[in-house]
């Protein structure tokens, strides 16, 4: 007789792991990855995605699972080597046009647009659209463009999916001074490689969309089965389980995960995984950051999001 656990799970979420900062989007330092993994292994039972969701042994202790989002290629230089030493698996789910074209994301690429041009304003868009604050478009310092595309990209992630596709293309023509990077990114070979040596592959999508801004459901059908076919062809992996781009899902893009094929699917709710209340096509994740170790965690044990409930009520 097989026992499955109902004790709640901690799965958590990284992205980029490198040495070098960025103010708009901080990679966590190696040496932080590398504590967090530490702790985890200490402290928890750390288990496969696919056991965690689907098998959920007992244990004395915790349950956590791993997982990456995008396929970026530091996951080879700085995850793998710390997860191989201590013996932990993880989950990446890649955003297969990324590695087909050695682009990184399109919130990537914005954010790099704006970072790295000279040039200190922004022409040719109609911004009546937008929210008074980012209709002013012209910066007097690069802190200030940098500051404004922190707060712009929060806002392009929620818009419908055709108007930030339009947004994007203007960005490129006007930052053309900017050369986006083309070796951030896992190639096939590199994804092969990392399923060889352990590490399971799932869907991230096709293009890293907000799933729920898309209107057609066809344009989010594809998303969800073309990502899974691509992975299927270069790979000979089937992905079973889908990580929602940006966490953006709806009751839409779980009936479509369903249809899809997936047997469950991720979120980026910000807290402990508990398989008494939580559906399997929205499972919550931990999203861990370049931040101090006491706030790292308190997020990895879920008192960061006990301590926010607790004070919106």
């Amino acid at each position: 007789m097989i026992f499955y656990s109902k004790q709640k799970a901690a799965v958590l979420l990284f992205h980029r792991v490198l040495p070098q900062r960025d103010a708009l989007w901080d990679p966590i330092d190696p040496a932080l990855f590398s504590k967090t993994i530490k702790f985890i292994g200490k402290n928890f039972h750390v288990i496969s995605l696919n056991e965690l969701l689907f098998e959920r042994p007992l244990s004395s202790k915790p349950l956590a699972a791993i997982t990456f989002d995008d396929g970026y290629r530091d996951f080879i230089d700085y995850a793998a080597p710390v997860l191989d030493k201590e013996k932990q698996n993880a989950s990446m789910f890649v955003v297969t046009d990324c590695i087909d074209n050695g682009l990184p994301t399109w919130t990537y690429i914005v954010d790099t647009l704006f970072a790295n041009t000279q040039k200190n304003e922004w022409n040719n868009y109609n911004m009546d659209e937008f929210p008074e604050e980012f209709r002013k478009t012209t910066w007097a310092t690069k802190e200030e463009r940098v500051n404004y595309c922190r707060k712009f990209k929060q806002h392009l992630k929620w818009i419908p999916s055709i108007k930030r596709e339009d947004v994007i293309k203007c960005l490129f023509a006007n930052f053309n001074d900017v050369d986006i990077p083309a070796d951030t990114m896992m190639n096939w070979d590199e994804v092969k490689q990392i399923s060889s040596a352990g590490f399971d592959i799932g869907s991230h999508s096709v293009s890293h969309p907000s799933l729920s801004t898309i209107a057609d459901e066809q344009s989010i059908s594809y998303e969800l089965t073309r990502s899974a076919e691509r992975i299927k062809e270069k790979t000979g992996i089937s992905s079973k389980v889908f990580s929602y781009p940006l966490g953006s899902y709806d009751d839409r893009t779980k009936r479509l995960c369903r249809e899809a094929g997936y047997k469950a699917s991720l979120a980026v709710d910000k807290m402990m995984y508990d398989p008494t209340m939580h559906d399997l096509y929205a499972v919550p994740r931990i999203e861990l950051y370049s931040e101090s170790w006491l706030k790292t965690r308190l997020r990895i044990n879920g008192t960061e999001s006990l301590f926010k409930q607790f004070l919106k009520k």
